[in-house]
């Protein structure tokens, strides 16, 4: 009789999970189609290795890719989550296959849209994990970046802005600025030993 029960109890919580499961996969399908989500480009896409064009006007291709990207963070942000994998903070221009100078990132609570980023000054070391949706897991590893920086910007409203960041925000701002430059994670490693790459 107890059998019985625990049998019909893991069929009961197998169909629940299925049904779950089922509706997240058919939400974010829906989200996918409705919100313009992007294909995110993979090493060794030449792609990723050219420098991006510095962006001279903000016009509605500049708003709407922007937004597209923004989209893009989200779905895979929540595919991640799902996947129970390192939830991903920050996309460049290059990650969808547009050479401009335009990155999207998430800091202290909200998603920032960062025209021409110019790092104008950095300090310190700080060493962590570097995941890249364009660079494939088994690849990242421990990196050296720099603890604090400073950097210049425009936002979408074409005002110039500064930002200072630190530690992981620090490093965040690194690794998507590098994809404007064609640098890529994988570039901080020779022969199994970090190399900082913070004097560029």
């Amino acid at each position: 009789m107890n059998a019985w029960l625990n049998k019909k109890s893991l069929l009961i919580v197998g169909l629940h999970v299925a049904v779950i499961a089922i509706g997240i996969a058919m939400f974010l399908g829906f989200y996918k189609k409705n919100n313009n989500v992007l294909k995110i480009v993979q090493y060794p896409d030449p792609i990723l290795r050219q420098i991006s064009e510095p962006i001279d006007h903000i016009d509605n291709h500049i708003v709407s890719l922007s937004n597209h990207m923004i989209a893009t963070l989200h779905y895979r942000t929540m595919i991640d989550l799902f996947a129970k994998s390192s939830i991903p903070r920050g996309l460049a221009a290059p990650q969808v296959g547009i050479l401009e100078r335009l990155i999207v990132c998430g800091l202290n609570g909200e998603i920032k849209v960062l025209i021409n980023p110019q790092i104008l000054a950095r300090e310190g070391v700080y060493a962590a994990k570097d995941d890249c949706m364009s660079v494939p897991k088994g690849d990242n590893k421990i990196i050296k970046r720099s603890a604090y920086i400073k950097l210049k910007y425009k936002g979408l409203d074409n005002r110039e802005r500064t930002l200072i960041a630190r530690n992981h925000d620090a490093a965040l701002l690194e690794h998507e600025i590098d994809h404007l430059n064609g640098v890529l994670n994988i570039d901080y490693w020779a022969d199994g030993h970090a190399l900082s790459l913070i004097a560029r």
